[in-house]
Formats: C-alpha cells, sequence, structure tokens
C-alpha cells in the first residue's frame, strides 16, 4: 500500500487534530504521513534570518498535550498512520511554497472545515490564498466528533468496570 504525505495547516490545538479521524474514515485503504504545518512570514530581522536554519524556538509553542495526542491517534490509526510530524512553513510566496510541497513530497493538502487557525507569533498568517493559488489537490474534512451515544456507552461501560 502506497503512503500519502498530507500537509495539514495547523495552530496546533488539540481541535486541529480533529481531521485524523476524519482522513482514517474517509480513506479507510490509504497510508499516512501527516504533516501539521504552521505558517510564518520571514522577518525582516537580519539575526532572525541568519539563525533561521537553527531555529527550534518555534517547536516551544507546541504543547506537551499536541504532541501526548498525536502519539495517542497514531496508535489508534496504526494501520493507517506511519508519521505524524509538526513543522514550519517560513515564508509567503507561492513559488517558495510549491518548493516546499515538492521538497516533502507533499501529495494532498488537507483542511479542517470551519476551523478557525489561531496565530502563534506576531508572523503567524492564515494560508488559505496560499494553498488555494498553490494548485495543489486540496480536501476539505468535517472534523470528526465522537458522537454523544457513543460517550455516553462508553462512560457507562467505564462505570461498569468500576463497580466490578
Amino acid at each position: 500500500m502506497k503512503t500519502t504525505n498530507i500537509l495539514i495547516p495547523s495552530d496546533f490545538t488539540l481541535p486541529s487534530l480533529n481531521i485524523i479521524p476524519a482522513l482514517a474514515e474517509r480513506f479507510p485503504e490509504q497510508r499516512f504521513n501527516i504533516s501539521f504545518v504552521h505558517f510564518l512570514q520571514l522577518s525582516d530581522s537580519i539575526s532572525d534570518l541568519l539563525l533561521l536554519s537553527r531555529r527550534s524556538r518555534e517547536y516551544k509553542l507546541i504543547s506537551t498535550e499536541f504532541y501526548n495526542e498525536c502519539t495517542v491517534l497514531k496508535s489508534q490509526f496504526e494501520e493507517q498512520i506511519e508519521h505524524i510530524n509538526p513543522d514550519f512553513f517560513y515564508g509567503n510566496t507561492v513559488a517558495v511554497f510549491k518548493n516546499y510541497l515538492e521538497a516533502k513530497d507533499i501529495e494532498l493538502i488537507a483542511l479542517l472545515q470551519n476551523h478557525t487557525y489561531a496565530t502563534l507569533t506576531t508572523n503567524s498568517f492564515d494560508p488559505t490564498i496560499l494553498m488555494q493559488r498553490s494548485g495543489y489537490r486540496t480536501i476539505t474534512l468535517k472534523p470528526w466528533v465522537a458522537s454523544q451515544t457513543t460517550v455516553a456507552a462508553e462512560l457507562e461501560a467505564e462505570a461498569e468496570l468500576l463497580q466490578v
């Protein structure tokens, strides 16, 4: 089975991870390498530009809860997910974005329907127009949410186990 490399724009919040079950449900026979990417404009500061290749301060903006939930989802969908990686894209032109997509061998951009992306820094920006102009295959998925009955049934089963 061929592995598809997918880019998912992200603000690294837990609700943005609701796209993974939706992807798994939409493409049940497919394997994925998923890159959650936050978009940043390049800084005007010469010192920021010189140290760009050694940048790690943005990764500190990703919460431990996000990493933990990625691990849980990877194990939950282990048949379909090979890798989940957070990443940052630096730039704001279509040409640079296309180079990034080609370098990462991205085949599909997946968007979460009605998700408003939070800015992590003053250089963060909404990537929607950039993605549209890139010409890459894009899919918009409804966020997966556990149904009320499923959650109630799980809580009921857990209560029964605790009684035993």
